[in-house]
């Protein structure tokens, strides 16, 4: 939980560059040491949400076939949290 929390500071403060008339604002964040996609997902995902479904949407938004991050590796992530 603690290692998401990097992702939802910056993804709070850094505007958009992949704003598109109809699409979801995304910020790109670098993986740093510690995180996992399931601590980003967990953190993101509404109150009553599922985060397997959080984890399916981050997965398509980067065209991921794992759920596993590298250290440097580039995601784009929503501002404003994943939505189902």
């Amino acid at each position: 939980m603690v290692a998401a929390l990097p992702w939802c500071a910056y993804a709070a403060i850094m505007p958009s560059a992949d704003l598109r008339s109809g699409s979801e604002a995304m910020v790109t964040y670098t993986v740093q040491p510690g995180d996992t996609l399931w601590g980003y997902a967990a953190h993101a995902t509404p109150v009553g949400g599922d985060v397997n479904d959080s984890i399916d949407a981050l997965m398509k938004i980067n065209h991921l076939d794992s759920v596993a991050l590298s250290v440097g590796q580039q995601i784009k992530v929503p501002v404003d949290g994943v939505r189902s």
